[in-house]
């Protein structure tokens, strides 16, 4: 039995994928990715992107007819050096250099046991690690300030699922986390873009390994053929902040007709603060876990077998939110806020030559930083989204890919005059985030050609981006000079842009 081999290449990076029998009787897939998007910027003397790279593998094994073995990893690097005036700086230009390492890697072991028809067990023992390295200053200082953070994780997790009868199912499951965290981080005295002082830190944050244990325990009931319920609970425990919490889950559908149902949801989930939030100061050691309390409420209609709709209408509202301070490294939990929207989606699957989507939402998301402070649009609030995905077959070797994105622009805080301080000049903001970027829109093209010859299959592509070239905004930056005069800069993302590539399968 041979492998399959699918090698692309094109000016955004080169990537390889294999799958196919393991040694000794299993399965594999093993791909690996390099971009070349920092070539790109560099090229085309536009904003530094990332050099990443990146791995993922995966070996399945059939011991018997009982038991079934898989190992998977992966590894990814992003790496980004920039040095000249970098937007979005204390004051547009404040350091000149920065260099910048992102990683992490993960590797896991799982091992299911059928012990009959009707149950079975999922045991996966996995370890996780990321982090990353900075440096930030200027020519003559590179390492003004920086960071050294690294988190490890083990994880041991058992899940048993059992059927006793065709409408009752069981899970239960136990997990076991070990924490392993450093953080070391230093920043020279400095001031805020509006003038406020800041003084210097140096953080040196090795805490003993912390433990995460939770369980949880679910049914899912089907009383009659059209109705299901599914009910659970979930007991999560921090031994860092002693923290306890549960989490109840419920969930519910309900079949009109074998075309269309209805689907609604509730549930709480605790989200721990980062072992890089509680390092910042020791006073962050008494931070508490954020909530969010979800609802959601869903109509999916088939069309046909091939062609989906679905609607959904959900809210979310947190609880004891993480809020840091603009001059201080003191963090709290006095955070609250809320989103809500409405999501509409048509799916197509791929049949007589056509595949497509249509997506739209609307949604609204507020954040408030202490109960005395207004309500400000979140800095990812995006009320507008819609997506639109076509692809055709023209004739026996062609196809046509189509994709148009639109998006409103995010939410920002304007600079709404200057100030003099001390003899040096700083920006006055206005409300938080109370202006928006202009809307974020653009269409896509692709043009695939496909040449078979006897052993492997060779396809050429051209990736046409942004058709109609908009310039789109992805930032402002300030700079006020010695006299008090605020000059912007505007970072724009890629205007029109072809992408021409290959795709060999052996």
């Amino acid at each position: 039995e041979l492998h399959n081999v699918d090698v692309n290449t094109n000016i955004a990076g080169l990537g390889a994928l294999v799958n196919g029998p393991a040694p000794g009787g299993g399965t594999m897939v093993f791909s690996a990715r390099r971009g070349f998007f920092d070539l790109l910027t560099s090229l085309m003397n536009r904003p530094a992107a990332p050099r990443y790279y990146d791995a993922v593998g995966k070996v399945t094994y059939d011991l018997d007819e009982k038991n079934r073995v898989s190992i998977l990893g992966f590894y990814y690097l992003d790496q980004i050096e920039r040095t000249g005036s970098m937007p979005g700086s204390l004051q547009g230009s404040k350091y000149d250099y920065l260099t910048r390492d992102d990683f992490g890697s993960a590797a896991g072991l799982n091992w299911r046991y059928l012990f009959s028809t009707n149950a079975y067990s999922l045991t996966t023992f996995s370890f996780s690690g990321n982090g990353w390295n900075t440096l930030q200053g200027t020519e003559t200082n590179r390492s003004a300030r920086g960071e050294n953070i690294r988190e490890y994780s083990y994880s041991l997790k058992n899940e048993i699922s059992y059927q006793p009868q065709p409408e009752f199912q069981l899970k239960g499951g136990l997990q076991l986390h070990l924490i392993d965290s450093k953080h070391n981080a230093w920043t020279p005295e400095d001031t805020t873009r509006s003038g406020q002082l800041i003084s210097g830190t140096t953080i040196s944050y090795l805490p003993p390994s912390a433990t995460k244990l939770s369980f949880f325990l679910q049914d899912t009931w089907t009383p009659f053929a059209r109705f299901s319920l599914t009910t659970g609970i979930r007991y999560d425990y921090f031994s860092f902040s002693r923290e306890a919490t549960w989490s109840p889950r419920f969930s519910a559908q309900y079949h009109f007709s074998e075309q269309t149902s209805l689907n609604a949801a509730y549930g709480k989930f605790f989200q721990t603060p980062a072992s890089y939030q509680i390092a910042l100061h020791p006073l962050n050691e008494s931070l508490r876990s954020s909530l969010a309390t979800h609802y959601l409420l869903g109509l999916e209609h088939l069309f046909s077998e091939d062609t989906r709709a679905t609607l959904e209408v959900y809210r979310k509202d947190l609880a004891s939110v993480v809020i840091e301070n603009d001059s201080t490294n003191i963090l709290d939990n006095k955070g609250s806020g809320y989103a809500e929207g409405i999501e509409l989606s048509f799916q197509k699957k791929f049949t007589r030559g056509f595949v497509g989507s249509a997506s739209y939402s609307y949604s609204v998301s507020k954040r408030r930083d202490t109960d005395e402070f207004p309500l400000y649009d979140f800095e990812f609030d995006r009320p507008h989204i819609v997506n639109l995905i076509a692809g055709v077959e023209l004739g026996d070797h062609w196809q046509l890919g189509i994709k148009f994105q639109f998006a409103s622009g995010n939410p920002y805080t304007p600079v709404v005059g200057v100030v003099q301080k001390g003899g040096v000049y700083y920006v006055v903001d206005g409300a938080n985030n109370s202006t928006r970027y202009p809307d974020y829109h653009k269409l896509d093209i692709r043009l695939d050609r496909k040449f078979e010859f006897a052993s492997w299959t060779l396809t050429a592509y051209l990736d046409l981006w942004n058709v109609y070239n908009r310039q789109n905004v992805l930032a402002y930056s300030y700079k006020v000079d010695n006299v008090g005069a605020v000059s912007t800069t505007t970072r724009l993302d890629f205007g029109i842009l072809p992408i021409i590539g290959f795709s060999a399968q052996f």
